[in-house]
C-alpha cells in the first residue's frame, strides 16, 4: 500500500478529529504534458483506482454527522489524465463517495485548459462529469460569470483558499 492515507485516518481517529480524507492522485508527469515531474506521479492509473476503492470501502462512513469520509480526489486537470478524471467520477458515484479536485486557480490553469483541451476549466470539469452536489473544487479564483452560473445550477461547491491565493 503506497498511499498510507490509512496512517492519517488512524491519526485523526485517535485524536477525535472529523476528517474528510482525500485520496489524491497525480498520474500525468512532464513527459506526458503534465505539470509534475515524472518521479512523483503514479503511472498505473488502475492501481490508483483500486487503492482509492479500497480506502472508500474500508473507511468511508456515510452516516449523518460522520467523523470520517473518504473523498475521491484526482489532483487537477494538469496532473491526471482525462481518463483518470472520468474513471474517478464513475468510481466515486458507484460507491457514494464525494469528489474533489483543484480548478481554475490562476491564469496558467485557464490557458492550459484552453491549449490542451480547447475548454475552460469549467467546461473541462463538465466534460468529465466533475460537477454536482457531491463535488467541490479548491480555488476557482478564475471562474467567469458563465462558470459561476454552471456551478450554481449543478450545486457544485468551492473551497476557497485565501492564504494560497493572496
Amino acid at each position: 500500500n503506497g498511499s498510507r492515507l490509512d496512517d492519517s485516518i488512524e491519526g485523526a481517529a485517535a485524536i477525535g478529529m472529523r476528517f474528510h480524507a482525500a485520496r489524491g492522485s497525480m498520474s500525468l508527469g512532464e513527459s506526458k504534458g503534465g505539470l509534475p515531474p515524472d518521479a512523483v506521479v503514479e503511472h498505473d492509473e488502475n492501481a490508483v483506482l483500486k487503492e482509492t476503492q479500497r480506502l472508500v470501502e474500508q473507511y468511508d462512513d456515510k452516516s449523518r454527522y460522520s467523523m470520517l469520509r473518504v473523498v475521491v480526489a484526482p489532483c487537477s486537470p494538469f496532473t491526471v489524465s482525462m481518463d483518470l478524471m472520468r474513471e474517478s467520477v464513475k468510481l466515486a458515484r458507484s460507491l457514494g463517495a464525494r469528489l474533489h479536485t483543484h480548478l481554475a486557480e490562476n491564469d496558467h490553469d485557464v490557458s492550459y485548459g484552453l491549449e490542451k483541451f480547447g475548454m475552460t476549466p469549467t467546461e473541462y470539469a463538465e466534460s468529465v462529469g466533475f460537477l454536482g452536489e457531491d463535488t467541490w473544487h479548491a480555488h476557482c479564483v478564475k471562474l467567469d460569470a458563465k462558470a459561476i452560473a454552471k456551478f450554481a445550477a449543478t450545486g457544485t461547491g468551492v473551497a476557497h483558499c485565501p492564504c494560497s491565493n493572496m
